[in-house]
């Protein structure tokens, strides 16, 4: 074969392999903090036409017969048709109307004997927060606790990582857990593909609403038909400037706002505790033993040590306000690892933050 057409062809197979990847490129590119704009964009415009084309298909297969995806999984509507959940968001909007402690989930009080389930999931950011969860909790004994976080996931590529099925088919049905722990968002801020095939460009009006409705279903997923299960929902905290993550405070409203639906949610407000006085990004930060530490690693994206005993502290009080916790005595938080007390949750949460990326 001529030297010149063997050239050609390596650069076509070149070209073909640049697309076919152009969801996994996008997905590295935007978790390096180091990565110029310009490949981020560049990665952002290929990944935009190789969905459009449906030309990640074939990558998304091959993950999937390698157990890096769930494929072919079910959607989320087919899951809620296949668990007989009926839209919760109506009957929690009448029985608001009456009495919204009626939906309040009542779980059982937990001894030694008997601990409760306690499930803590989601992206690659949880696992920091995950790790103290577990130690924290297990420390009170309780509590059974289980790690289950997957790098690179979310809820807007379903083809890479299927949350909804998996916790449906496997989380579920495996664990039934008594508390949910959950955070989703570092890798969403992607296009999503709806179920007709249309690409909906990230952070367009469609995309917005295509997130938060997959929240929100997700949401009525992981609600015991008995309403002993009490789901902890945690708003995804800033990404530093250099990460290039985009939407965060989109996304922890599109949580928050669903939430609010659903009484046995309790929506996590993160973002406090991780900014300044001026709730903009902070990468360290000062414990309430006045001690500044970092609350982030090098990436300023995923939670550092210190980070994730933080916001652990936070999630086991929102918790103690469900649980009857007094069968053991609960650890008194160490001051170099909690928030100063003036740093709270909000009671609301807004739509867009100035200053946020």
């Amino acid at each position: 074969m001529p030297a010149g057409l063997v050239l050609i062809v390596l650069i076509g197979a070149l070209v073909i392999a640049m697309f076919v990847n152009a969801d996994s490129t996008l997905r590295k590119s935007e978790g390096k903090p180091r990565n110029p704009s310009w490949r981020t964009e560049v990665a952002q415009r290929l990944a935009s036409v190789s969905d459009f084309l449906h030309l990640t298909t074939p990558r998304q297969r091959i993950d999937a017969a390698m157990g890096r995806s769930d494929g072919q999984g079910e959607t989320i509507d087919q899951l809620l048709v296949d668990q007989g959940i009926a839209p919760l968001v109506d009957e929690v909007a009448t029985a608001t109307r009456v009495d919204p402690e009626t939906l309040r989930p009542e779980l059982r009080t937990p001894t030694l004997a008997e601990p409760l389930t306690l499930w803590v999931g989601g992206d690659s950011v949880t696992e920091a927060v995950g790790t103290s969860m577990v130690r924290i909790s297990e420390s009170t004994g309780l509590f059974k606790s289980i790690l289950d976080y997957h790098v690179s996931s979310g809820l807007s590529v379903p083809s890479y990582f299927n949350w909804p099925e998996h916790l449906v088919k496997d989380v579920i049905s495996r664990d039934d857990p008594d508390v949910v722990v959950i955070m989703f968002g570092a890798n969403d801020s992607q296009n999503i593909k709806a179920d007709d095939g249309t690409v909906l460009e990230r952070f367009g009006p469609e995309w917005y609403a295509e997130y938060q409705s997959r929240v929100g279903k997700t949401m009525d997923l992981l609600k015991s038909p008995e309403n002993d299960r009490l789901v902890m929902w945690m708003g995804p905290p800033p990404m530093g400037p250099s990460s290039r993550v985009r939407g965060m405070d989109r996304v922890s409203f599109a949580a928050w706002a669903e939430a609010q639906k659903r009484p046995w949610v309790r929506y996590v407000d993160t973002w406090p505790f991780f900014t300044d006085s001026s709730l903009q990004f902070a990468h360290s930060l000062p414990n309430a033993d006045g001690k500044v530490r970092a609350m982030r690693q090098k990436d300023d994206i995923h939670l550092s040590i210190v980070g994730g005993d933080r916001l652990s502290w936070v999630v086991m009080a929102d918790i103690g306000a469900y649980v009857d916790l007094s069968a053991t005595k609960v650890p008194t938080p160490p001051a170099g690892q909690v928030a100063p007390p003036t740093v709270k949750e909000r009671d609301t949460i807004p739509e867009s933050m100035p200053g946020s990326i």
